[in-house]
C-alpha cells in the first residue's frame, strides 16, 4: 500500500471518532439518534445507546455497504458514509480494514496494521533502513560496491547456446511452446495469446525465419509434439501479497527497486578491424512481472573504451517507477556485438510487437510483461544462434533478503571474456540497484 492510501485510512480513523460532532443526523425529541440507525442499531446500557466511536455496517444506495459511527454522546449513530470504502467497496488488505473488521473498533484485525489503522493497531515505528520515495527515480550520488555480487563468467560459444535451447525445449516450458504455437500453421480451438504472437512475428518475417531455423536446429523434432499452451500458463499476471510486506519490513513495508545497466567497459575488443558494436537484451523475471530492455547500440569502441548509458536506456527492472519484486529477482544479460543495424532492429521490432500484442507496456526499447516476459530470451537464443555474434550471457539471482539493502544504492560488476573467430575479447558491466521503501525515512 503506498503512503497516500496510509494517510487516507488515518484520516478516515481521526474522522470516525471525531466526525459525528459535525456529520451525525437530525434526532429525535428524546435525543435519541435519527437517520442513520438511533437505538434499533446502537444498543448498549440504559443512558447510552452506542459506544461513543464505535463504527457498524449501513447500506448505501445502489448496494454495497458504509459504515456509521456513534457520536461523541454517545446517543446515536451519524449518517451513513458510503466514501470511506469507495461507495460501498469491501475493504481488503491494507484498506482500512472492512465492515466486519472496521478501522476504529479498538481491534487490531488480520486486515489492519499500524500504517492503515494507526487508532487500533498503534504508530509504527520510523523507518531507518531505507529511502523514501520522494526522489527514488534517480540513482543516489554515492553507491557501495557489492562484491559478493561481482560475477566473471567464461564465454558463451554457439554450441553453449544451442544446448541451452535445447534444455528449454526438453523441459516444454510455457515460453518455448508459445513460441513454437506461434510458428506453426493455426489450430482450431487455439489461445488467443498463440494468435496474437503469431501476428507480431507476421510483422517480421526475417526474425520469424531466424527463431523458426534455431528452434528446429535445438528441437530434433520434439517440437511437433509440445503441448497446447494459454494465458493461464503464465500465471495470469500480477502476484498480490496482501497485508504482508516481502523483502521488507513492518515499518518500512516492501522494497521497491530499479536496477540498471549503467556503463559498459571494452577491456579487449573482439573486431580488431572496425571495433566493437555492443548492444544488450536485458530480461528481469519476478513474481510480480518481467521487464526487458533492449540497449542502445554503442559507438565503435576500441580497447580499453567505455560507453556510460543513460539512466533510463539502460534500465530493465522497475522501467516506470521503482517496483516491488516481491520474491527473488531473476536477472538476464544477453549481449551482442554487431556490424550493422539490421539484428538490433529485428530484435527490437520483433520483441516490440509480441509487447503490443500480448498486453505489454511498450517504452523506448523498453517493456513491461505482466503475462509473459520469457519469450525474449527464446527470441535472444535464436538471435545468437542465427544473427549477431552473442558473446556475452549470464544470469543472476537479487535474493529477497538483499532486496531492502538495496534500496539505499548499490553496485557490482559483471565481466565475461573469451576468444571469438581467433580474436580475444573482454567486456564488463556496471550494474546499479537503488529505490526506496513504502515507509523510508532516509
Amino acid at each position: 500500500m503506498g503512503r497516500s492510501l496510509a494517510v487516507m485510512a488515518s484520516l478516515a480513523a481521526v474522522f470516525a471518532v471525531f466526525g459525528c460532532a459535525v456529520g451525525e443526523g437530525p434526532t429525535d425529541d428524546d435525543g435519541q439518534g435519527g437517520a442513520g440507525g438511533g437505538v434499533e442499531q446502537g444498543g448498549g446500557d440504559a443512558g447510552q445507546n452506542c459506544v461513543p466511536g464505535q463504527q457498524i455496517a449501513c447500506a448505501c444506495p445502489g448496494g454495497g455497504e458504509g459504515v456509521q459511527a456513534c457520536n461523541g454522546q454517545g446517543t446515536g449513530f451519524g449518517v451513513c458514509d458510503c466514501n470511506q470504502y469507495g461507495g460501498g467497496h469491501q475493504g481488503g488488505a491494507n484498506e482500512g480494514g472492512n465492515a466486519s473488521d472496521p478501522c476504529g473498533d479498538g481491534t487490531c484485525g488480520e486486515d489492519e496494521n499500524c500504517h492503515t489503522c494507526e487508532s487500533d493497531c498503534g504508530i509504527c515505528e520510523p523507518c531507518t533502513l531505507a529511502p523514501s520515495c520522494d526522489n527514488a527515480q534517480i540513482p543516489p550520488a554515492q553507491l557501495t560496491h557489492v562484491p559478493a555480487f561481482d560475477s566473471v563468467m567464461m564465454p558463451m560459444s554457439k554450441a553453449d547456446v544451442l544446448a541451452r535451447l535445447e534444455r528449454r525445449i526438453a523441459e516444454g516450458g510455457p515460453a518455448v511452446r508459445l513460441v513454437a504455437a506461434a510458428l506453426a500453421a493455426p489450430k482450431a480451438g487455439e489461445d488467443a495469446l498463440v494468435g496474437a504472437v503469431r501476428k507480431a512475428f507476421a510483422r517480421k518475417p526475417a526474425l520469424r525465419a531466424r527463431i523458426s531455423r534455431a528452434l528446429d536446429a535445438a528441437g530434433n523434432g520434439r517440437l511437433a509434439q509440445v503441448q497446447p499452451v494459454t494465458a493461464s500458463d503464465f500465471g495470469g499476471g500480477v502476484t498480490t501479497f496482501g497485508g504482508e510486506f516481502p523483502g521488507g519490513t513492518m515499518e518500512c513495508g516492501a522494497p521497491l527497486l530499479r536496477v540498471r545497466v549503467a556503463k559498459i567497459d571494452v577491456h579487449e575488443e573482439d573486431d580488431d578491424f572496425a571495433n566493437d558494436i555492443v548492444y544488450c537484451a536485458l530480461t528481469s523475471e519476478a513474481a510480480t512481472a518481467s521487464e526487458i530492455r533492449i540497449t542502445p547500440q554503442t559507438p565503435n569502441l576500441d580497447e580499453g573504451d567505455s560507453y556510460t548509458y543513460p539512466i533510463e536506456a539502460g534500465v530493465f527492472w522497475g522501467q516506470q517507477a521503482p517496483e516491488s519484486p516481491g520474491g527473488n529477482l531473476l536477472l538476464t544479460y544477453d549481449c551482442f556485438e554487431t556490424d550493422s543495424s539490421e539484428g538490433y532492429q529485428s530484435l527490437i521490432e520483433g520483441i516490440g510487437n509480441a509487447a503490443e500484442e500480448i498486453g505489454g507496456v511498450a517504452g523506448e526499447y523498453g517493456w513491461v510483461f505482466v503475462v509473459v516476459g520469457a519469450v525474449a530470451p527464446i527470441i535472444s537464443d535464436a538471435m545468437g544462434l542465427d544473427g549477431d555474434d552473442h558473446l556475452f550471457n549470464a544470469q543472476q539471482i537479487i535474493g529477497l533478503d538483499a532486496q531492502l539493502d538495496m534500496t539505499n544504492g548499490r553496485y557490482w560488476s559483471v565481466r565475461r571474456s573469451g576468444t571469438h573467430i581467433n580474436s580475444d575479447w573482454d567486456w564488463e558491466l556496471r550494474v546499479e540497484a537503488w529505490g526506496c521503501a513504502e515507509y523510508g525515512t532516509l
